[in-house]
């Protein structure tokens, strides 16, 4: 594991060299964002050099590195302020919607799962199938879209921007009905996939020799699987969701900005637009140590509901 937690720190930071070379080489200026896109030439290029922007790439990527590892993320170029103020201020509300997400894409995948194991080959399980698919066909962007017309506009039942109402923001109930719609979306729109993984771990677990010995002693079926299968397959659907927790939080980034959630999403989108180098760089390399550590916690989880994996690398 500490292996893997070198690693992860080695691909932060490979992340955020990629990035930074993505962005140089990209179309468009940060003097546009700053509103001098009606001046002179020479005052575009002194606005960038008066941003370091002239120095070469590498001098550049070399001095925010420095900073970063001293804790320093720099000065936003487009809102002036504190990178970490501005990622602290959204933080929450992005571990909100990404982890209430998870737990229930987690616990409803097990339980269609479970459901496909009780009932194989029959009309549910093939039901199942066809609408986790359905909604595995739909992009996630193009899904929440379908979301906001739906139930925002025609229906008019659910708000479809934003974190609440202005006036409203200290009120819980009204934050959990802004949640509803996001987290929805980026449930549905994994489904198919992890209740792929979940049903798969389960008809394994089902085929072991343990199994056959529970019907020897005369246990049900659903006792069985929900006291044996269940617990057994358990650890690869959780190693599964931690490998996943990098591509899930970039899923989470485009449904806020889709929503206009105000999270971590929604600021990543604006600060790619405008170029702004210390808040993309910074959010790269939050999001993939997040990852690690989330894909990390996993691990531990697996190794404690199997020990037999500790030595596993």
């Amino acid at each position: 594991m500490f292996k893997r937690l070198i690693f992860v720190v080695f691909i932060a930071f490979f992340s955020t060299f990629l990035c930074f070379v993505m962005l140089h080489f990209s179309k468009g200026s940060i003097a546009y964002a700053k509103g001098t896109n009606t001046t002179t030439l020479e005052a575009k290029e002194r606005l960038e050099k008066s941003f370091g922007l002239d120095e070469p790439l590498l001098k550049q990527y070399g001095s925010w590195l420095s900073k970063a590892l001293r804790g320093d993320f720099g000065i936003s170029l487009i809102h002036t302020e504190d990178v970490f103020s501005l990622i602290k201020e959204r933080f929450l509300n992005t571990m909100i919607l990404s982890f209430s997400s998870l737990f229930i894409l987690f616990f409803t995948s097990l339980m269609l799962g479970i459901l496909c194991l009780l009932y194989e080959n029959s009309f549910l399980e093939k039901l199942i199938n066809v609408i986790c698919m359905s909604f595995f066909a739909l992009p996630s962007f193009a899904l929440a879209l379908v979301f906001i017309l739906f139930f925002g506009a025609f229906l008019q039942i659910l708000p479809s921007s934003g974190t609440a109402d202005i006036g409203f923001e200290d009120d819980m109930l009204n934050r959990i009905t802004h949640l509803i719609m996001p987290v929805s979306v980026l449930v549905l729109s994994h489904l198919a996939v992890f209740t792929q993984v979940a049903r798969t771990s389960l008809f394994e677990s089902y085929e072991k020799v343990f199994i056959l010995n529970a019907y020897a002693r005369g246990l049900s079926q659903k006792r069985i699987i929900l006291h044996f299968t269940l617990k057994h397959s358990l650890s690869p659907v959780i190693s599964y969701f931690g490998a996943c927790a990098l591509s899930f939080m970039m899923s989470a980034y485009v449904i806020e900005s889709v929503f206009s959630y105000g999270g971590l999403g929604n600021l990543m989108i604006e600060s790619i637009i405008f170029k702004d180098y210390p808040v993309v760089l910074a959010l790269v390399l939050v999001s993939v140590l997040l990852a690690g550590v989330f894909t990390f916690l996993a691990d531990l989880i697996c190794v404690f509901l199997n020990p037999r994996l500790k030595g596993v690398d």
